[in-house]
């Protein structure tokens, strides 16, 4: 039968005692070598010895920690200008939109029209006597086509103002007003809450071009959905006295230097501008005049 291995042995509580009694009981060893004097080191220099194989902080990245946070700061207070000068003016124009209106149902009720009374002249007494000048016939109204009657004065009508004052894209949704834009600065100013027309360009109606833009954006957005107008959409513009309606004909993307797309055409023709692929192009629509019409 084969011998089984043996278990160390456990070391009891006498073990450890004996050893323990060893150790203080024997002799202490000795170092030959001598020992080198102790250096004493200030809290500082303590950390300078140990960070030494580490790079410190110098006064470039003290500079760079600065400007870091005025870049951070910097741009907080661009997106904080931005997210006011859009959206809280956005909030502002709808608010003061909702207050004209509130009025106009306050006071949908009808009104009374000022209207001189008309009177009819003093009847002259039978018992009385007649002035020296008094006839039989003053004493009865005058007659209707008498010029020196009150009359009834009209008023002249307004000439009819030919620029555009309402744009309608019924495929998109969109009634605006339109305002008419300069050029400031060399370059084109944009609508705000309203489609840009630009003056000079043709009025509505006649052999020509005329353009209109606007934000695709905040400050209204009028034309933020203007890439969805597809050929055959149409589009209606409205002047004083005259509505125009054109047809689409074409869509595009062009650069903000190709300022050809507002020249002049041999045919009444309506092109649209606004901003896309982040500003850095111009969507242009342009439609063609198909009918005009008086409205009231």
């Amino acid at each position: 039968m084969a011998d089984r291995p043996t278990m160390p042995a456990v070391p009891t509580d006498d073990t450890d005692q004996a050893l323990l009694d060893a150790l203080l009981t024997g002799a202490v060893p000795s170092r030959r070598e001598q020992l080198r004097p102790a250096r004493l080191h200030s809290a500082s220099e303590q950390r300078r010895v140990a960070l030494k194989p580490y790079l410190l902080r110098t006064w470039v990245d003290h500079t760079l920690h600065i400007a870091e946070r005025a870049l951070v700061i910097a741009a907080a207070s661009v997106f904080l200008y931005w997210l006011a000068d859009g959206y809280g003016r956005d909030w502002l124009h709808e608010l003061r939109s909702a207050q004209p209106a509130q009025a106009a149902v306050a006071s949908a009720a009808p009104t009374p029209t000022l209207r001189l009374p008309h009177t009819a002249p003093p009847a002259v007494a039978a018992d009385l006597p007649a002035l020296p000048f008094t006839t039989p016939d003053m004493a009865s109204p005058p007659a209707e086509s008498d010029f020196m009657a009150p009359q009834q004065v009209l008023a002249m009508p307004a000439a009819a103002d030919p620029r555009p004052q309402r744009l309608i894209m019924p495929a998109l949704g969109v009634d605006t007003s339109v305002k008419e834009v300069f050029v400031v600065d060399g370059a084109w100013q944009v609508a705000d809450y309203a489609a840009g027309y630009h003056h000079g360009t043709t009025l509505p109606g006649n052999t020509g071009n005329t353009v209109l833009s606007g934000h695709a954006g905040l400050r209204g957005g009028v034309f933020r959905d203007l890439g969805d107008l597809r050929p055959g959409d149409d589009v209606t513009i409205e002047t004083g006295g005259w509505s125009y309606t054109y047809r689409v004909r074409t869509r595009k993307a062009v650069w903000p230097t190709q300022i050809e797309v507002m020249n002049p055409t041999p045919n009444p023709v309506l092109t649209l501008i606004t901003c896309t692929n982040w500003d850095t192009q111009r969507l242009i629509v342009v439609a063609d005049l198909i009918s005009s019409r008086p409205h009231s």
